[in-house]
């Protein structure tokens, strides 16, 4: 016996409560052993098969490397379908106190969720089995739709697939919700997309909404086709079959369908299901002189993934305050600054952007800017519209492109004098909740500052080496910033500028890192000051290497 099987034995053996049914030994490759645990209310102790795998003390990929199960417990709460009980501890590199720390977890888990019977406020999804369906995955995400659906609705579903890729070691296929139609083809509602995705070519599904979970014990999602007996009407089912029907001659095709059902009053869940047209799980039966489609009684369920990517969920691991996100924003100029704001606020939760800007990428834009070198030279416009799809699927592009910013440009600067074209141009800009102006152009920083704009309206500008960002948020921005680079408040760095060859404007220099630390840190303060529902006052972020980095923002 080797020391670890004894020291385990020897841990186990001590811990209060707890006795060892069957002594740990060594298997092929696990240490395998039966133990009984006591936790006061129980009238008599649960038995735990355990095995502990050669990681232990350590997790693997994230699980706990040390399973407890009963199958005799799998009707309760936090247990796997194999029995194992879910426990998540503490780390420790030492093996004895993280078998302290595991049998702890397990009397929380015989105390909360089989002796009081707790329930947890958030919503467990149903166990659904990640097999692959002929070596390949497929994955199906959904939006929420402003319908209301009901129970045994059933008909047609468009989708679209987005990209083949590999899951682990395995191939994956990943599509998307395109619209619900009725089983006439008459279409019930559109799922809501940016419209790159929305242009996808489409391919058609079936769906029924069953309304109660397909489900075992409210964890395990149905194993057999004859789990769905009792719950499928023979309607669906005849519509199964006049589908399979009139798709004979795609025979091995496959076809989805999607099963929804309610895990709230008010939130629908839908789990795919694959079909092989030809091979559906319905057999015809006569009874009495009349036909019924029956459901096959030994024939299992291929399950795929689905993933629930409405805007809630897709953003529920954070994102910028309402005030930023659900505003109308307009960014003028998307070099280096005006991208990285873009795809931050993109990533961030906002929908609605516009963008004006004249010039082309280049490819020595693209080391400090959000663009890609793949593309090759094409209008920052598009390119930057065409990478924010690719980030958010509830990107909406605002106005933008080439032609708007030229007309831009052309109309603001020439009509200063005319207070017609001065009052449309001021109306025009007004549509807007926040203008951000990431130009660095002086001469339209100045005629911003004419047209008195009732849109927030911020300047962002960055110094030579990116020591410096200053953004002008009140109505001195002019002032504020030229005084800011004319040198009154702040010495800037101008004689070491990058100038390409040819004849060209020099630009400031700064890596990616440099320039997307300042703009983080802004995007930061501008977003706390709105939050907290404070003044938005002109700053300046400073920073300086001297005995390692240092930033500090300065109000004024």
């Amino acid at each position: 016996m080797s020391q670890r099987v004894i020291e385990i034995n020897t841990v186990v053996e001590s811990i209060p409560d707890v006795k060892i049914v069957k002594p740990f030994v060594q298997s092929k490759i696990d240490i395998e052993g039966c133990v009984t645990v006591f936790v006061e209310g129980l009238e008599q102790p649960l038995e735990f098969n355990v095995t502990i795998h050669p990681q232990y003390p350590f997790k693997s990929h994230e699980t706990e490397t040390i399973k407890f199960s009963n199958d005799d417990l799998i009707e309760h709460k936090h247990i796997m379908q194999n029995g194992a009980i879910c426990i998540h501890t503490a780390h420790t590199p030492v093996l004895s106190q993280k078998l302290i720390y595991d049998i702890e977890s397990v009397k929380a888990w015989i105390k909360k969720y089989y002796i009081n019977k707790e329930s947890d406020n958030h919503y467990e999804h149903l166990i659904v089995p990640q097999k692959a369906f002929n070596e390949n995955h497929f994955v199906y995400f959904f939006n929420e739709v402003d319908y209301t659906f009901h129970k045994n609705q059933f008909g047609f579903v468009d989708y679209s697939i987005m990209n083949n890729g590999v899951f682990h070691k395995e191939s994956i296929q990943s599509s998307i919700f395109q619209s619900f139609l009725s089983k006439d083809r008459k279409k019930i509602i559109d799922v809501d997309w940016n419209f790159q995705l929305k242009n996808l070519p489409k391919s058609t599904g079936l769906f029924i909404f069953v309304k109660d979970a397909p489900s075992k014990n409210q964890r395990w999602v149905f194993d057999e086709w004859k789990d769905f007996e009792a719950i499928l009407p023979q309607d669906f089912l005849k519509f199964l079959h006049n589908v399979q029907e009139r798709l004979v001659k795609k025979e091995a095709k496959l076809l989805p369908l999607f099963v929804g059902y309610n895990i709230s009053e008010t939130e629908i869940h839908w789990q795919a299901i694959i079909l092989e047209i030809g091979n559906f799980p319905i057999y015809g039966e006569k009874i009495n002189k009349q036909w019924f489609t029956k459901i096959s009684e030994v024939k299992s369920i291929d399950w795929a993934m689905t993933r629930n990517c409405s805007y809630r969920y897709f953003f529920g691991r954070g994102k910028l305050s309402d005030r930023i996100t659900e505003s109308k924003i307009l960014i003028i100029g998307i070099g280096a600054i005006g991208s990285i704001v873009a795809k931050t606020l993109v990533r961030c939760g906002c929908r609605k952007l516009g963008f004006i800007e004249y010039d082309v990428k280049e490819p020595e834009n693209v080391c400090r800017s959000e663009y890609s070198f793949f593309t090759g030279i094409t209008n920052k416009t598009n390119d930057l519209l065409n990478e924010l799809c690719l980030v958010s699927p509830f990107f909406e592009p605002v106005n933008g492109g080439y032609d708007y910013s030229e007309a831009f440009d052309f109309f603001i600067k020439s009509h200063l004098a005319d207070t017609s074209i001065k009052a449309e141009m001021k109306k025009h800009l007004d549509n807007y909740d926040i203008i951000i102006d990431c130009s660095t152009d002086n001469d339209l920083l100045y005629v911003l500052s004419q047209l008195n704009i009732n849109s927030t309206l911020l300047n962002l500008s960055i110094s030579n080496h990116a020591k410096h960002l200053v953004c002008a948020t009140e109505h001195n921005r002019y002032e504020f910033i030229t005084s800011q680079f004319g040198g009154n408040i702040l010495k800037f760095d101008v004689d070491d500028l990058h100038n390409p060859t040819g004849c060209w404007s020099p630009t400031f220099k700064a890596s990616y890192n440099d320039i997307n630390v300042l703009v983080q840190t802004a995007i930061k303060q501008i977003n706390l000051k709105l939050e907290q529902e404070k003044t938005l006052r002109n700053f300046v972020i400073e920073t300086d290497d001297m005995g390692g980095f240092n930033i500090k923002i300065k109000e004024f």
